[in-house]
């Protein structure tokens, strides 16, 4: 190409001086026909490049900062990346050698660059496929601002969609979702799309091979079934728009503002109420309601089988240390004291984590998704707090549960009357009476009992016993027409009476009387 100079001489000579192209071609060693080019155009040679010039840096780098932002895309929005973090987080966790500029480049180039890409309309046929996500978003659950995953599952034909919220995405809250969404629609797709989460897959091999989790094979052969999974990377991302744009469309209009409930299951019963509610919404561009297309597509949805799919997942031979606890997912949970140092298996669930041997479930607690936390039921203590009843008002299992009010007062009590050793003692049979009977006696007892300064277990052993046989249930008369065999037996008054002297119903002086 010829430089502003060359292209300047050219048209000197030939527009002020008048020499001809040819004279101009032999004295400058320029092609006769680039010489015509340069005399016709007014223009000033200009670059241009056959394909776009290589950026080493930034192409090589350029598929970490896409996926950074893809992320980005259900952070809140204080919350997403700057270029200078982007920057940041490619020098620490990639060893990055460029520039920050070279950073603020691409994020430029990526968004403020215009959607090329289309998209083939689809049409499914009833029951046949449904789209699965998972989003993120917010809550005040019993006071606290806590992040909750959004589960989805949309059927493609009707737009039915179930939505729940959970407080992790594991393998346990991934099937108790399913197996409620299939509840839900009261019926089973022939097909699930998914992208490539590791709840599901395992390895992803070429095209559609996948390598599948062995509790996701359970899961699709116990409902029989198909899974398909989108391709990797951004070419499959809008593999299933419906359910992604689903959720956010969820986020937006059940979840704003932040849903205040006091358990998660809460905010869930308020999410079904909500997906029943908008089956009364008619989709743009459809002519009926969500409700009046899934009543024709649930007859094509698979039954439900028999039983329900147990979705926990077991671990084997874990011990309890000598606190007696079990450490499960960053938290301990008790078992009681004769199971420590035996192999146990631990099986976990959406909402609670259950230990048993080969015979028997031997505990069962709420599951916690805190971190580092004891997870303790204080019957499990019992035992080592009878024999060490110093250490009641110390120990943190006794500590950590709500007794009914009363309670840490009558302990005080017995302690000033019969000391810590004894007072202890009696205490811990209060429990025990309190865990086999329940609170409500227990708490009326010593309720009872305190109220005429009685302060003593076995008088709250006793009034307990006599409240359980004097709420019994009425019964029916006997019909002794039917057992005439029973005339032939009787029963002396006195013997009624020692009876009743048992239930305390009344006392030796009216039996004497």
């Amino acid at each position: 190409m010829l430089d502003q100079d060359a292209w300047a001489s050219i048209r000197l000579l030939h527009r002020r001086q008048g020499k001809s192209i040819s004279w101009i071609s032999r004295e400058l060693g320029i092609s006769r026909n680039t010489v015509s080019k340069y005399i016709k155009d007014c223009d000033a040679p200009k670059y241009r490049a056959t394909q776009p010039r290589g950026k080493p840096v930034a192409d090589k780098w350029k598929e970490h900062v896409r996926l950074i932002l893809e992320d980005d895309r259900n952070a809140p929005r204080k919350q997403k990346h700057t270029a200078k973090r982007i920057f940041e987080r490619l020098v620490d966790e990639h060893q990055f050698t460029g520039s920050y500029r070279t950073v603020r480049k691409i994020v430029a180039d990526i968004k403020n660059k215009p959607g090329q890409a289309v998209f083939l309309p689809l049409q499914f046929k009833p029951g046949k496929d449904a789209q699965v996500d998972f989003g993120e978003s917010y809550a005040d659950i019993d006071g606290e601002r806590t992040k909750v995953h959004i589960f989805e599952m949309r059927l493609n034909y009707s737009r039915k969609k179930f939505v729940m919220a959970v407080r992790a995405a594991n393998m346990e809250s991934f099937m108790e979702a399913h197996v409620r969404a299939f509840e839900f629609f009261q019926g089973v797709p022939e097909r699930l799309t998914y992208d490539n989460l590791g709840l599901a897959v395992v390895r992803v091999g070429k095209g559609k091979d996948r390598t599948l989790t062995k509790k996701f094979k359970e899961l699709m052969g116990f409902y029989s079934f198909e899974s398909n999974f989108c391709t990797v990377g951004l070419e499959g991302a809008h593999e299933k728009g419906g359910v992604e744009g689903g959720i956010g469309f969820s986020r937006r209009n059940w979840l704003v503002p932040v849903p205040k409930v006091e358990r998660i299951e809460d905010l869930n019963e308020k999410l079904v109420k909500r997906c029943i509610a908008d089956g009364e919404r008619t989709v743009g561009g459809e002519s009926e309601t969500i409700d009046q297309a899934f009543e024709r597509e649930q007859r094509s949805l698979l039954t439900l089988p028999e039983r329900r799919f147990d979705g926990g997942t077991a671990r084997h031979c874990v011990i309890a240390d000598t606190y007696q606890t079990v450490g499960y997912d960053s938290n301990r949970y008790s078992v009681p004291q004769k199971f420590v140092g035996r192999p146990l298996r631990v099986r976990a669930y959406l909402d609670k984590i259950v230990f048993s041997t080969n015979l028997e479930v031997i505990a069962e607690h709420e599951r916690s998704y805190r971190k580092d936390r004891y997870c303790l039921h204080a019957e499990h203590y019992l035992d080592q707090l009878e024999r060490k009843p110093h250490a009641v008002p110390f120990a943190k299992p006794l500590l950590q549960t709500e007794w009914p009010a009363g309670y840490w007062n009558f302990y005080e009590r017995l302690v000033e009357q019969k000391g810590p050793s004894e007072g202890g003692k009696d205490y811990v049979r209060v429990l025990r009476c309190h865990m086999q009977h329940g609170a409500a006696l227990t708490a009326k007892a010593i309720r009872d009992c305190a109220a005429v300064g009685l302060i003593s277990a076995d008088a709250i052993l006793q009034v307990v016993a006599q409240a359980r046989f004097a709420t019994r249930a009425e019964m029916t008369p006997l019909d002794m027409a039917e057992r005439p065999a029973l005339r032939e037996y009787s029963v002396k008054l006195e013997e009624t009476a020692r009876y009743q002297i048992l239930l305390g119903e009344i006392t030796n002086e009216h039996c004497i009387a």
